[in-house]
């Protein structure tokens, strides 16, 4: 009896030791997994800002991008998160959805090489960034789901009119009391000669929209959502003749590039809906100190006042051309798209008529 009470206590004792050692490995294991998980990436400071290079960012994450050097506009795949950015514009677009952050933007040096600051990987990739003197550390861990975005079976290059109301109906006017114009050339579509382009929204113009729209008119947020971008400093340009070399450029390419675009539309708000739906509201006079990236707005919110920043009126310092224009996409994409003009302006007339 005593031999078998020696014997358990003996494989007891060599039981706990073998748990102990595995427990052991399991933390070196885990420790030796963490390790891997750390990336370290190069830090300049350009601007200064601490920025990290496209090429390295895609080295370590295992994405791939590509940099538009006629529109300035990054195109940058992360395992399944899509990501689009355009130079000069402090907006950053994940999977057809716009963030609210204005930390994120490009930074093109002389060489045209592209940088990101930091704060991209914080708030783009979700996971925070330790710095050294001349490397940032981040966790990686590889292939992760996409963050927001359509959900599978979106299918919005089908759509039909009623489909398209359906899903915009939730929006109200922009202008409390005006009508939504149905002039052709204020719609989207309409050509646009003078930048070899065409329109992409649409426009609220005191003769076409019920009058009593002037500098003084409030612009509302038309819905609940969230502010993206709000052009607090903005600085329009400085002389006819700078604006005219933007648009002599368009005519040089036949196309309007996307910087130069950004340019015309003045000074902006953004704001993001629930479902993919942003506006963006362009050409403003002036936007409320309380309007910040970030700020959750409703139907009843003024986000701003109707102006006529970025067009030719605005730098000959007259209030010609004084309207709103609005462009309303769906996950990234203009939600005319699918649809012929007649199409649309049954939408615009069904949604706030």
């Amino acid at each position: 009896m005593k031999r078998f009470l020696v014997s358990l206590l003996l494989l007891g004792v060599i039981a706990a030791g073998c748990q102990q050692e595995t427990e052991q490995i399991e933390e070196v294991e885990e420790v030796a997994e963490n390790e891997e998980a750390l990336a370290e990436i190069p830090i300049e400071v350009l601007e200064n800002e601490a920025v990290v290079h496209i090429d390295d960012l895609v080295q370590i994450t295992g994405g791939e991008y590509s940099f538009d050097e006629l529109h300035r506009t990054l195109h940058l795949t992360i395992d399944e998160d899509q990501f689009y950015m355009i130079d000069e514009v402090p907006v950053l677009e994940r999977n057809g959805e716009y963030l609210a952050t204005d930390d994120i933007y490009l930074v093109i040096n002389e060489e045209d090489e592209v940088y990101l600051p930091t704060a991209f990987i914080e708030k783009g990739l979700n996971t925070p960034v330790t710095f050294k003197e001349e490397t940032a550390t981040f966790s990686w861990f590889g292939p992760t789901e996409a963050v927001g975005g359509p959900p599978e079976s979106f299918n919005f290059e089908e759509w039909n009119v009623d489909q398209m109301v359906d899903y915009l109906d939730f929006l109200e006017k922009p202008i409390k009391g005006a009508e939504v114009s149905t002039i052709a050339s204020h719609l989207p579509g309409a050509p646009r000669a003078y930048r070899n382009g065409f329109h992409e929204g649409i426009d609220w113009y005191d003769h076409s929209s019920g009058g009593n729209i002037y500098t003084d008119t409030p612009i509302y947020a038309m819905g609940e959502g969230i502010v993206v971008r709000a052009d607090h400093d903005f600085v329009e340009y400085p002389s006819p003749e700078v604006r005219n070399q933007d648009l002599a450029l368009t005519s040089q390419l036949g196309e309007t590039p996307e910087y130069i675009f950004d340019r015309l539309r003045g000074r902006q708000v953004w704001v993001q809906y629930p479902n993919g739906v942003m506006n963006r509201f362009a050409h403003l006079y002036d936007i409320p100190e309380d309007i910040q990236v970030g700020s959750r707005v409703n139907a009843e919110s003024i986000i701003g006042y109707v102006g006529n920043s970025g067009t030719s009126g605005a730098v000959n310092q007259d209030l010609t051309e004084l309207h709103l224009h609005q462009d309303l996409l769906i996950y990234g994409e203009l939600f005319w798209k699918p649809l012929n003009q007649e199409e649309v302006k049954e939408v615009l007339q069904r949604i706030w008529d």
